[in-house]
């Protein structure tokens, strides 16, 4: 046997063992069916109709194209106009209260950080309230809490708001939260935030307090009137951008 032949017979061998080599199906498009496609998986034509009502459930919550623009945090949880820009959750670590950093929808992430700091010194973030609704971090007149943003690649903002979700700390009379940035301060009607479970949203229009192609945001939240006290489960902002 020549070489040629001897060569062309190893290939042969070799196909048969292995398989064909992988088709490239780069170009192709994928399935509906095909996960990360936005299908689930283990769907099939026998789901129809339940797919129909999940598919009404999540029009819903579907943000307007126009209202997010640049912004690409998907629908805001609190029901705020736009998409998500920022949203954080408080676990519990023990008694300490420590961020989640749930979503930056943002253009620019290079600044992104939040956390709860008190007046005095050794102050650490206490996690209350896990018995009556989801627990959170403590937010009176003894701390506050910064979100470090930066809106670099936003150049406008139509509209911006700040939610919280949670409850008033108090078993008697409900509160409501103020911030402040560089732009200026603003804050919810009085009483605004119940103090009675389950947690819901509470959210306050910040517009006027946040500038776009700022690479140094710093929003201040603080406990208001007349509770002066909240536990604070998820602080979310939500934008109408361009």
């Amino acid at each position: 046997m020549c070489r040629t032949q001897r060569r062309r017979a190893l290939i042969l061998a070799c196909l048969v063992a292995c398989g064909p080599p992988p088709r490239d199906t780069s170009g192709e498009p994928q399935d509906a069916a095909t996960p990360g496609n936005g299908a689930d998986a283990s769907s099939s034509s026998g789901d129809s109709g339940a797919q129909d009502a999940n598919t009404a459930a999540d029009a819903s919550l579907t943000p307007d194209a126009s209202s997010a623009g640049v912004i690409t945090g998907g629908p805001c949880l609190s029901g705020a106009p736009g998409a998500t820009a920022y949203r954080i959750r408080w676990a519990q670590s023990g008694s300490t209260a420590t961020v989640v950093y749930e979503q930056n929808g943002l253009p620019d992430h290079s600044r992104d950080h939040a956390g709860a700091f008190g007046f005095q010194i050794g102050f650490t973030p206490s996690f209350v309230d896990p018995f009556l609704g989801d627990g959170g971090v403590l937010l009176d007149s003894s701390d506050f809490i910064d979100l470090e943003l930066t809106t670099v690649g936003v150049a406008q903002i139509t509209k911006a708001t700040l939610s919280i979700f949670g409850r008033s700390f108090n078993t008697t009379t409900s509160g409501s939260f103020h911030w402040q940035t560089f732009e200026g301060t603003g804050s919810t009607a009085t009483n605004l935030v119940s103090n009675v479970a389950p947690y819901a949203w509470y959210s306050g229009d910040m517009t006027t307090e946040l500038a776009p192609a700022d690479d140094g945001v710093l929003i201040r939240i603080k406990a208001g009137p007349s509770s002066g006290s909240l536990v604070v489960n998820r602080i979310e902002l939500c934008l109408q951008a361009s």
